[in-house]
């Protein structure tokens, strides 16, 4: 479907369609969109009505807001292709030179585009330790954070045990400076 003949119908459209995809300077209501596209109204209450009118009434907006929408959704899986295909090339070029830490950064890359990890340090800032209750609980969050979904007793046991050395180094190195301060 081209652009919609009226230019105040395709206007709306698309900043509706703006404001669904919370694209910088969107619309973000249907009254909103309905004054971007040129139509003067006396107060907020009469450009929504309007504007549900329009979306409800006039041929072709609810479909070209689809049709932007697909196209949109296009765009984007070609970009992650476009964006895969050059990885790839990249990852070629660094193992056919032997820079594999290059090749390795290339395939998280594309891991990464495709949705195939989890950035680790989301899952970090995540966790709120605050509202544990218990060291098992501690524990079971530690595992947690970094991606160990459902820790069993003797894992959460292991973090708990490896957690208290870490602190003991931690507590080591301060007195160690408070000695050095003295």
């Amino acid at each position: 479907m081209p652009a919609l003949k009226n230019p105040r119908h395709e206007a709306f459209a698309q900043a509706i369609f703006s404001g669904i995809t919370n694209a910088k300077g969107g619309a973000h209501s249907q009254a909103e969109a309905y004054r971007r596209a040129g139509y003067h109204v006396t107060n907020g209450n009469s450009a929504k009505a309007c504007a549900s009118r329009l979306l409800t009434f006039a041929n072709g907006i609810g479909e070209r807001i689809k049709e932007l929408q697909v196209i949109a959704a296009e765009q984007a899986v070609e970009s992650a292709d476009k964006c895969v295909q050059e990885l790839n090339q990249l990852r070629r070029d660094a193992h056919a030179g032997k820079a594999y830490g290059p090749a390795v950064a290339a395939v998280m890359g594309k891991a990464k585009i495709l949705n195939l990890v989890v950035d680790q340090h989301a899952l970090v800032t995540a966790q709120d330790f605050s509202t544990a209750n218990s060291m098992h609980e501690i524990g079971k969050r530690l595992l947690q954070s970094v991606g160990f979904r459902e820790p069993d007793d003797v894992s959460i046991a292991a973090a708990i045990e490896l957690n208290d050395t870490f602190i003991d180094g931690l507590q080591r190195i301060y007195q160690q400076a408070q000695q050095e301060m003295n």
